[in-house]
């Protein structure tokens, strides 16, 4: 794999700047970008600003993805100005933007991700494109950047934001490559149904969450001494200080494996019958509107027991609290448990898959880019988008 960057002649180039670095919790930034790779496109992953212990500094380096690129940078000016000049940082971060595309050549797209609003105005990196993509609720008020075309994944985004929602530039959640792979390998070979097994129980996500209801956990691992329950994702540094959390990690039928690669938590999680999205509504930022966890959880075809969201008000195939008052939760999982062939009925579970794979980051791409009008460019199709 080459350590030196180049522009290759014929494929094109597209900047995605994230508000995440590209090492560490995978999520929807980079899977935008890791499609965008399998269509034939040079990507470079712009990572949020950080400290370089030289101003001005600018760094690529390659991915553990061929043709995949990672920019970190350093502003040759102080990061503060931002929070007490705003204005006058704009302006610097109009000349930032050219100091790295003199780096890597102009791009043909610059597709933005970022809420923080590092750069205002997306038209200073001269490139033929630029997209605004608010997969995050952002500060309100803070303006389109100038993009050419600006796609959300809320409506309520694209309005706070100050922008006009086109309805052609909704873009839903999307499912990983991970995560379809498993639910097309299943839907061709299901595994056995599993026989006299204690039920499991599964989580994913930031566990440091604020908005996670432990409580509620915690009574429903209290019920059910007899079942696992696994709860996969990061902990956080900070000393525990949830009696709830705490508890649950006392209790010897509760596992936290920790932050753990999606290809890992798929492998891992083939006999999960039930899985958890439990979150205290007020907490939830930007509201109880979507889950990305929910496709996810969709692609293996178990049922998902769920606080309330506004996306799935009319989905049989979850069972949802009725409110934003998700207190039912445990009685929820405990008539899951004595029905649990019902919820998963292999017919329920086909179709649970089926909508997932409607969902995936390759269809997502090709969405954006054919609005935008870069379709043409790509030099190819992903695979399975073509044959199907």
């Amino acid at each position: 794999m080459p350590t030196t960057f180049k522009r290759i002649p014929g494929r094109p180039l597209a900047y995605v700047i994230s508000p995440q670095k590209w090492a560490g919790y995978q999520v929807s930034k980079h899977h935008y970008a890791k499609g965008l790779v399998k269509k034939g496109w040079q990507v470079v992953f712009v990572d949020p600003p950080t400290s370089m212990r030289r101003p001005g500094r600018i760094q690529l380096l390659p991915s553990n993805i061929p043709d995949l690129w990672v920019m970190r940078y350093q502003t040759p000016f102080p990061y503060n100005l931002k929070f007490q000049l705003r204005r006058v940082f704009d302006l610097l971060m109009k000349l930032q933007a050219r100091r790295m595309t003199a780096v890597t050549g102009v791009p043909d797209v610059v597709w933005d991700f970022d809420n923080a609003y590092q750069f205002r105005d997306l038209q200073a990196f001269g490139a033929g494109k630029s997209l605004f993509h608010l997969v995050d609720a952002g500060t309100q008020g803070m303006g389109e950047k100038n993009a050419d075309h600006f796609f959300y994944l809320y409506r309520s985004y694209c309005e706070n934001a100050g922008g006009t929602p086109l309805e052609d530039h909704y873009v839903g959640i999307g499912l990983g490559d991970a995560h379809a792979a498993l639910a097309r390998t299943r839907l061709e070979h299901p595994l056995p149904e599993r026989k006299d097994a204690p039920a499991h129980i599964g989580y994913v996500g930031n566990l440091a969450a604020p908005w996670i209801d432990w409580a509620g956990i915690r009574e429903m691992a209290a019920r059910h001494p007899e079942a696992r329950f696994t709860l996969w994702g990061p902990l956080g540094d900070a000393p525990e200080r949830d009696p709830d959390r705490a508890a649950l990690r006392d209790m010897p039928h509760v596992t936290f494996p920790g932050l753990t690669p999606p290809e890992e938590i798929v492998r891992k999680s083939e006999d999960v019958d039930v899985w958890l999205i439990p979150f205290v509504s007020e907490k939830v930022q930007g509201g109880p509107v979507n889950s990305h966890k929910v496709m996810e959880y969709m692609a293996t075809g178990r049922i998902i027991v769920m606080s309330w969201l506004a996306a799935y008000q009319d989905n049989d195939l979850v069972y949802m609290a009725d409110d934003r008052d998700s207190r039912n939760l445990p009685e929820m999982l405990d008539d899951v448990l004595k029905q649990l062939d019902a919820y998963n009925a292999s017919d329920r579970v086909e179709a649970r898959r089926c909508l997932a794979l409607d969902c995936t980051y390759d269809k997502r791409v090709t969405q954006v880019l054919k609005i935008a009008g870069l379709d043409s460019l790509s030099p190819v199709a992903s695979g399975r988008e073509a044959a199907e």
